[in-house]
């Protein structure tokens, strides 16, 4: 009996305490602590994960991230306008004017990388009263004639290198053309009356140079001097070109009658004030752009023939004051004309009245010899609806 209790006694005080045993097959000559490391795991896309997790949402919300901070995005679009009636009493004549515009600024960048592209579109109709005469019977009727007033589109894009916070590299391209056809009068809208069309004409510029950009949100200037730059204009409408053929003109738009595009070489200037803005919530904004091209490398690379041709025109203008006589006709050289410098001065005022509402005033001054002599203006005062959409 004592040699059983003694074994049990034993066998409670065992139990007492934890009792653990380790086994081991490594080698005797492995080290006992040894570098543990983790390789990447590759998952779709490529994408290199070095966490013990990956979350698609949170790859998903850097992506937009990295997409907003890099793009930035504004859109906006008006419909205007008028509207004037007149009673038999009063005289004159009931008018009716609508517009519509459609603008867009995109900006891309990504470290000293950026690339700008920006537009805008233009269309209006006016509505008026006017004296149509029947040609079987004469009679003279008065009608309302919708007339297409406005009508201007341009686009251009603008990619560059940054050298510091404010200049940049960049190459400029640009074009400016009317989008439907543009006829002589409300009154004569035949395809015989066509002086206009869809790239016909338009004008085209490509440029090198610096560009100087301010970090003002007051003044959000910028200026490029592109030192090479080419103008051209180009008229794809054989329409058209039939149009001023029957009409034995020469050249059209200062493209010759027999060719569809002109380029010259020189250097252009630009100036943008991009909006300008009053109020804390911009009821008032101004914008202004400045465009100048002088075609100097062309008149400087042909300025012989040029001078031929200016002496051909005097030798030609003293003949024919000399009676025109056939026999001392002086012989006809090719034509080349000395270019002139061309100026586009575009000018924005937006008054806001509410989200929704605003009046909007626009402005253009062109000077281009080569389409014309004198300085052409245009004006447009609008009130009606617009919105604006910015994705910062």
């Amino acid at each position: 009996m004592r040699k059983f209790l003694g074994l049990f006694l034993v066998a409670m005080t065992l139990s007492i305490y934890d009792a653990c045993a380790q086994f081991t097959v490594e080698s005797e000559n492995k080290e006992a602590k040894q570098k543990v490391e983790f390789k990447p795991i590759q998952i779709k896309n490529n994408m290199n994960v070095e966490t013990d997790y990956y979350s698609e949402a949170r790859e998903k919300a850097e992506r937009k991230r990295i997409r907003q901070e890099r793009n930035a995005f504004s859109l906006s679009m008006s419909l205007q306008g008028t509207m004037a009636s007149y009673n038999d009493a009063w005289g004159g004549d009931n008018s009716t004017a609508v517009q519509a515009t459609i603008g867009f600024n995109h900006t891309y960048a990504k470290d000293k990388f950026n690339i700008n592209t920006q537009g805008e579109a233009r269309m209006g109709y006016n509505r008026v009263r006017v004296d149509v005469k029947d040609e079987e019977s004469g009679e003279v009727t008065r009608k309302g004639i919708w007339f297409k007033n406005v009508d201007k589109f341009w686009l251009q894009t603008r990619p560059g290198r940054k050298i510091n916070d404010h200049w940049s590299y960049t190459a400029t391209g640009r074009i400016e053309s009317q989008l439907a056809k543009v006829y002589k009068s409300r009154t004569a809208q035949e395809d015989t009356d066509v002086t206009k069309a869809f790239l016909a004409p338009a004008d085209v510029s490509l440029s090198l140079g610096f560009t100087y950009k301010s970090n003002s949100k007051k003044w959000p200037i910028t200026l490029s001097l592109n030192a090479l730059s080419t103008n051209g204009t180009l008229v794809y409408n054989d329409d058209l070109k039939k149009i001023y053929e029957d009409k034995n003109a020469t050249s059209y738009f200062g493209v010759d009658i027999d060719k569809h595009a002109t380029f010259s070489g020189g250097s252009q200037i630009q100036f943008d004030l991009n909006s300008r803005k009053w109020g804390k919530k911009g009821w008032l904004s101004y914008r202004t752009q400045v465009i100048a091209y002088y075609g100097w490398i062309t008149n400087v690379m042909n300025n012989s023939k040029i001078n031929d041709y200016e002496r051909y025109l005097d030798e030609l203008e003293a003949w024919e004051a000399a009676g025109s006589n056939k026999d001392t006709k002086p012989a006809s050289v090719p034509r080349h004309v000395r270019l002139h410098p061309t100026v586009g001065w575009k000018n924005w005022i937006n008054l806001k009245l509410s989200n929704y509402i605003s009046t909007s005033f626009y402005h253009e001054l062109q000077y281009n010899k080569a389409q014309n002599t004198a300085v052409r203006m245009y004006s447009t005062l609008t009130i009606g609806l617009s919105y604006t959409f910015n994705s910062k």
